[in-house]
């Protein structure tokens, strides 16, 4: 391992912060660097983004929110050039576990590497498993938008939807299926005239515009004496019939075999070691797919427009389910989509907040009681900006997963929005009080500069002036805490961090840490600010 500072890519900031085992570079997230390729480059990609290119022909490379592996690829017309794998590291690391890296050279980077991985994996690994372990409740959303999309946010919302409704989705499809609205429809097609039921003008008129079918008519034939002795094999006639072929008829095909592919990647995407729980999934794609056998189903075509106006999907029986199971299907759901997204991009803040808010709703439950405990979502729609996430609790109390706290109702100032808010109840209804906020943050390093707070001791101060991390909240957070707690007017704002100490500044108490925890806070009606330890457990 070696540090290539000064070669090939260079860091803005003092020192070595770029190490090469040969093959690899490992870089920093949250540190600019400078590349200039050995080759002639046009472009210089980062993973699919280009970076900057500068006017001495060098490029300017950053990492923000994101760790772990991806590439640098230099482009010459059109052509690969050069590609050099990158694996991202972040310090944030080496202030959770400070005694790990003895150094930042050689080796040591390979420690710091694996790590840093262990971190993630098991980040990952909990919210994951939290995820699909928890019981999520899907609500109906509060208005739908006039367009959905085709596919949900991912395989984690599809895996609850389809738990949570699996009766609802197979009540709605037998009843169509049973009442399977028809339409009258006339066709016109040669018929052979004794075929024809009515002879109408446009009959007549295909005998004279279409001789081809006139044949020689035999002895006492009438119509042969107005047709110079021939007679129509056959005339233009309609047909009436009653058709399966309906647009609506259309959608219910379209979401069936929607579906039915979902479930199927579902049960693709959990069913090796993520602790899913797929039977009601596996027993709903057996139903929809003996649904789906029926001929009625071959008669009808593909859904090419949405029959959004049809009165028959707003109000016929089933239809109408099925339509409103579509749009909880199709909405959008800010929660699930960053969650994914974060897991996808590993990014490390977002992972980290998802992380807490399970971490939070188990610890709660400790407290408040965790018999009924279920997590709420509501989907946004037309009247919702990002949809509500909840974690009910059984003495009524929620926890709510950043919810916009608005002026006059809640704040006396501006809209906030913490990470976590827990209310007394509902707060919609009137009586509703918000208890306490919390902010997670994988955030470590102390203030820029030296700053005196009240209610430190000594330790804390040396640790400040001496910039010794030691793993504790961001002094900045802890302004924002009583920032939130003023403004809001609730009993507490606490940081959730990564960190080894948990401590508490209370209004009348004091500072309390060692035995401080959440039990604590709820049980013993603390008022103040503070910061609580919470992190995943890993094992060097």
């Amino acid at each position: 391992m070696e540090c290539i500072e000064g070669k090939e890519i260079t860091s803005t900031k003092s020192g070595c912060w770029t190490f090469s085992d040969g093959e690899r570079w490992y870089l920093f997230e949250w540190v600019d660097y400078l590349l200039k390729p050995e080759i002639d480059t046009d472009e210089v990609l980062v993973g699919k983004i280009p970076a900057t290119k500068l006017r001495n022909g060098q490029f300017l490379i950053s990492f923000k929110n994101f760790i772990g592996e991806t590439e640098i690829t230099g482009v010459k017309n059109g052509e690969i050039v050069f590609k050099r794998p990158v694996k991202v590291l972040s310090l944030k690391f080496s202030k959770i576990y400070p005694n790990v890296f003895a150094s930042m050279n050689g080796h040591g980077i390979t420690r710091f590497s694996k790590v840093q991985d262990l971190f993630v994996g098991r980040l990952i690994e909990d919210v994951i498993k939290h995820s699909l372990s928890m019981p999520f409740q899907l609500e109906s959303p509060t208005g739908f938008a006039v367009e959905e999309s085709d596919e949900p946010v991912n395989e984690l919302f599809a895996y609850h939807y389809l738990r949570s409704n699996k009766t609802r989705i197979i009540e709605a499809f037998e009843i169509v299926v049973h009442r399977m609205k028809r339409e009258l429809r006339v066709e016109e097609e040669w018929l052979r005239p004794d075929e024809v039921d009515e002879v109408t003008p446009e009959t007549l008129i295909s005998i004279t515009e279409h001789p081809e079918y006139l044949a020689p008519a035999g002895e006492g034939v009438l119509v042969a004496r107005y047709l110079n002795g021939y007679v129509p094999t056959k005339v233009l006639g309609s047909r009436k019939y009653k058709s399966f072929d309906t647009p609506e008829n259309r959608f219910a095909k379209h979401f069936l075999g929607i579906l039915i592919e979902w479930s199927e990647r579902v049960i693709n995407a959990f069913e090796n070691g993520k602790k899913a729980d797929l039977k009601l999934i596996r027993e709903l794609l057996e139903e929809l797919e003996f649904v789906r056998s029926d001929d009625i189903w071959e008669e009808i075509g593909d859904m090419t427009l949405f029959p959004y106006t049809s009165q028959t999907l707003l109000k016929g029986d089933g239809y109408r389910d099925l339509l409103e199971l579509y749009r909880e299907f199709t909405a959008y759901s800010p929660f699930f989509e960053g969650l994914q997204k974060a897991i996808d991009n590993r990014d490390i803040a977002k992972l980290y907040e998802y992380w807490a808010f399970f971490r939070l709703v188990e610890e709660l439950g400790r407290v408040l009681g965790k018999k009924d405990i279920r997590i709420v979502v509501t989907p946004a729609g037309e009247l919702s900006e990002s949809g509500d996430v909840y974690a009910q609790f059984d003495n009524g109390r929620r926890l709510y997963y950043n919810k916009r706290l608005i002026p006059r109702k809640w704040s006396y100032s501006v809209t906030l929005r913490p990470d976590f808010s827990l209310f007394t109840g509902d707060p919609d209804e009137t009586g509703t009080e918000l208890v306490g906020v919390f902010d997670a943050k994988f955030k470590l390093d102390v203030v820029d500069e030296p700053k005196e707070i009240e209610g430190f001791d000594k330790e804390d101060e040396e640790a400040e002036r001496s910039r010794n991390y030691t793993t504790w909240a961001k002094l900045e957070d802890i302004y924002k805490m009583h920032t939130y707690r003023d403004a809001l007017r609730c009993n507490f704002a606490v940081v959730l961090y990564p960190g080894r100490r948990s401590v508490f500044f209370d209004i009348d108490k004091g500072r309390l840490s060692g035995s401080f925890d959440f039990s604590s806070l709820l049980s013993r009606d603390l008022k103040g600010v503070g910061y609580i330890r919470v992190a995943p457990e890993v094992k060097l």
